[in-house]
């Protein structure tokens, strides 16, 4: 039986579907937001909005996270909704096998994920998470319970899948694996290094056309704002030069030697540490320590295993614990990808110069091959995020206060893809 923790909000802990049916019937008329785990850089939770917020029932699928069976032979596993990728994936490790995509978080859900559709570094080769989903369970807004797949029911799988909680809870899914060996499929980065947006955003594109054997891929870019410091001698402070920097790894497999090892085992350490130290870190002191931590991101190890790749992220702290930011993120056809890329770094900096409404404006963008997003635009896609870091409100010149401004900056946003055929990609 599913068990009230909380009132209010009341949150229920079920352990299976017919929990679900019955928590979702008795909380009718009263809004319902579901949660998984943990929300990743590409999300994890998931929110079903369909009532007036008079109320809310908080419905957690934490305990509903087995791994129920592994079909070695035909490279699927069967998983309730809250069971964490990165478990899922050891479980597959003990047959071979392993998860295409599984995120950059060690706490992100399989229903999670699948809600909100899913990508990793890895999505120029396998698309998204939810693309390598065969079938699902699922309870509708009214406490129904069903199932739908590829091969059945097949437009309610696809609006289920990628739906974020608002067409159906989902409470099981059955998902593609691959032959792989994480832990001992060793990789060798090829970094570029760049301190030309344009260049970087060239170099981006044909990486993404051409990813060669590379397993895993990303580009990352960071644009500050004039740095004020305070003068080393006397008063007053100084103000110095933005930085502008952006690298673009491709990961490629290569054969582990004694000494690539050592250097793993080494490097590893050392960003765990880091990672502790930041997460620790506290304030405008600990600024320079999570600044460094999150530096490791762009200066990727030269030599890692791809279970270590996949959670490069999990060891430095996240982009939440830096301060509020805005974020968006968008699927660009290759067609327009450049442009895309171009109007949304130029609306950002555009808005920082006159404003002052942002610090930090750092993007980051790989390939992403998906089925279902070549069906709609009959091309493949890049991925663009951009995160701006956000001044307090009231110490910047512009619109009277942020929320107004970043609605302003969003309906621009909306105007590029629209006539560039972009296609927002939204985790909230």
């Amino acid at each position: 039986m599913s068990t009230p923790l909380a009132d209010p909000p009341e949150e229920y802990l079920p352990r299976d579907t017919a929990d679900v049916v019955r928590t979702v019937r008795d909380s009718r008329p009263q809004p319902l937001t579901v949660r998984g785990g943990e929300r990743g850089e590409h999300g994890g939770d998931y929110e079903d909005d369909l009532a007036p917020p008079d109320r809310r029932v908080v419905l957690s699928l934490r305990r509903m996270n087995r791994v129920q069976a592994v079909d070695a032979d035909a490279r699927l596993v069967r998983v309730q909704a809250g069971a964490r990728l990165s478990d899922v994936d050891r479980t597959l490790a003990a047959h071979g096998l392993g998860l295409p995509i599984v995120g950059d978080h060690r706490e992100i859900t399989a229903g999670g994920f699948a809600a909100v559709g899913g990508l990793s570094a890895a999505s120029h080769r396998y698309g998204m998470f939810s693309d390598n989903v065969v079938a699902l369970e699922y309870v509708d807004p009214e406490g129904r319970f069903g199932t739908c797949g590829r091969t059945h029911h097949a437009d309610r799988f696809r609006r289920i899948l990628g739906g974020a909680g608002r067409t159906g809870i989902i409470t099981a899914l059955t998902l593609e694996a691959v032959e792989v060996d994480k832990d001992h499929t060793w990789l060798a980065s090829d970094p570029h290094r760049f301190l030309d947006f344009d260049t970087f955003v060239e170099h981006s594109v044909a990486e993404i056309r051409n990813p060669g054997d590379a397993m895993l891929q990303v580009g990352r870019w960071v644009d500050t704002s004039p740095l004020r410091v305070s003068r080393p001698v006397g008063t007053g402070h100084v103000q110095l030069g933005t930085v502008r920097f952006g690298q673009w790894s491709s990961l490629h497999p290569t054969t582990a030697t004694p000494s690539l090892r050592a250097r793993r085992e080494l490097g590893a350490r050392a960003r765990k540490s880091l990672g502790a130290i930041a997460s620790a870190a506290r304030g405008p002191a600990g600024m320079p320590v999570r600044n460094a931590a999150a530096g490791a991101l762009m200066f990727a190890p030269k030599v890692l295993t791809l279970r270590d790749a996949e959670f490069l992220a999990d060891t430095v702290i996240t982009s939440a614990e830096r301060g509020p930011a805005h974020r968006v993120a968008v699927f660009a056809p290759l067609s327009t990808y450049t442009a895309v890329f171009h109007r949304l770094h130029d609306l950002f900096t555009d808005y920082r110069e006159r404003s002052g409404c942002f610090t930090v404006i750092s993007a980051m963008t790989y390939g992403v091959r998906s089925p279902y997003l070549h069906e709609l635009s009959g091309e493949d896609h890049g991925f663009i995020t951009f995160t701006c870091r956000v001044r307090p409100t009231g110490t910047y010149t512009g619109k009277s206060g942020t929320p107004e401004l970043l609605r302003e900056i969003d309906a621009a946003i909306e105007d590029i893809c629209r006539s560039e055929r972009a296609r927002r990609y939204d985790t909230e």
